[in-house]
């Protein structure tokens, strides 16, 4: 369960088709819930996901962790212990699940050094999806994690990638590119993701002493202008630009 989270899978907005669509008037674009609800008994029903025409990334504009939050992070107080940043995303495009930082980047923009009585982004803005047209909705899951077992972030990132290649999700996710979706094919996907931590965690125990699962967010494809959030937890907090 995330420490902090914003939106649902069921938000993400889609145009139902064929006779249950004509039967139950279902026009224009709708939630997922309410798709769902109303084609129960009538599956499957070809769905068309909404897509932006626009390019949109996710940016962090601030990330804070305070000195409570050593109940999850047992060496948050210690400087001399890197607190490293590690994000997932995807859409419904099909196009898979990217994990970020990239190799080769900048690592210290994905560190939250110690400054006082708090960890603190000090390389903000970080990007943690890059501009993309995102289809159905763009879901981003952010872990905060430090090793004492010599792990670098280039193996945990990894390690990361290579578990979520191999993850239920990441099969579900593919079908999306090779045909018509529908509403079965929704339910697979929010199914999959529900379970992704349980693909994640062994990897994540066996390289990290602490590690935190942050955020998760999910934001519809839309247009217009950009969005900012601004989200406060537990000893934590959290801004966005979407």
């Amino acid at each position: 369960m995330p420490l902090l989270s914003r939106g649902g899978f069921d938000e993400f907005m889609a145009t139902a088709s064929g006779p249950a669509a004509d039967e139950y008037g279902l026009t224009g674009a709708q939630p997922f819930t309410v798709l769902r609800e109303i084609t129960r008994e009538l599956q499957p029903v070809p769905l068309a996901f909404a897509a932006a025409t626009e390019e949109r990334g996710v940016v962090v504009t601030d990330l804070r962790l305070a000195m409570g939050s050593r109940v999850m992070l047992r060496r948050v107080a210690d400087a001399d212990a890197p607190l490293h940043v590690l994000c997932w995303s995807w859409d419904l495009s099909g196009d898979g699940i990217q994990v970020n930082p990239l190799p080769g980047a900048d690592l210290a923009h994905w560190t939250l050094p110690l400054r006082g009585n708090e960890r603190r982004l000090e390389k903000a803005p970080l990007e943690l999806v890059p501009p993309r047209r995102v289809v159905g909705c763009q879901a981003v899951r952010v872990i905060l994690w430090q090793s004492g077992r010599g792990a670098d972030p280039a193996t945990v990132t990894g390690e990361i990638r290579e578990a979520l290649r191999h993850s239920k999700l990441a099969s579900v996710l593919t079908t999306l590119g090779s045909g018509a979706p529908t509403t079965m094919t929704a339910v697979g996907v929010r199914e999959a993701a529900g379970e992704l931590g349980r693909d994640i965690a062994p990897v994540l125990r066996a390289l990290c002493s602490d590690y935190v699962d942050f955020f998760e967010g999910f934001h519809p494809a839309t247009d217009g202008a950009v969005r900012t959030d601004h989200i406060s937890g537990f000893q934590s907090e959290l801004s966005l630009r979407t």
